[in-house]
Order: C-alpha cells, then structure tokens, then sequence
C-alpha cells in the first residue's frame, strides 16, 4: 500500500512514498472516472435495463422506466407551463387593471378629474 508522505496545502499536492504525486485536477478526473456510471441519476442504456430485469421483476423495472417517463416529462415542461397559482394571479393582475381603467373613465366622465 502506498503511503502519503507530504501535503503540500499551498499548492495544493500531495506526494507518496513510491514518488507519485495527485493534484486537485487529478484527484477529480480519478473520481469522476471511478464514480462513472455508479450515482443514481446516470442514464440507464438497453444493456443495463437487461440486466436490472434479471436481477429483479419486471414490475420493478416498470416502475422504474415510468419514473424516468415522468421525470423527462417534468424537465421538458419546466419553464413552459404556468402553475394553477400563476394562472390565477395573471388573472386577478388583468381583472384589477381593468377594474382601474374603467374607474378612472367614470371618474372622468363625472368630472372628478
């Protein structure tokens, strides 16, 4: 096993009994590397469902395929469908201002102005 026989905090390495070195850069590119395809979230190709359908049922992989049928569908729509709330707001914006301008019209018209 390889020890570690200095840090270097100002720059930011750290060297090994065996004469190697890591770098902040290469710490990440080996994590990222090593992380590759383990975190959930990655896609999942046609090979990995096969293999997720032999380990389990075929009720859990349909599950799982309309999650990520549901989560495609929630990050196509974001920022393109307004919620219920922001209907009714937008609605009740547009009813006050036309409330406003007919008030200021009667207003007018009576000679308050």
């Amino acid at each position: 096993m390889v020890e570690v026989t200095k840090v270097d905090d100002a720059n930011k390495i750290v060297y090994f009994d065996d004469g190697t070195t890591l770098t902040r850069q290469d710490f990440i590119e080996h994590f990222q590397t090593f992380f590759k395809g383990r975190i959930a979230g990655e896609t999942l190709l046609p090979n990995d469902m096969e293999r997720f359908m032999r380990r389990t049922s075929a009720k859990n992989l349909h599950l799982l395929m309309q999650g990520k049928k549901m989560e495609g569908y929630l990050e196509g729509a974001m920022d393109k469908m307004l919620t219920k709330g922001q209907k009714i707001a937008i609605g009740v914006l547009i009813t006050a201002f036309m409330v406003g301008i007919i008030g200021l019209v009667i207003a007018k018209n009576a000679g308050l102005f």
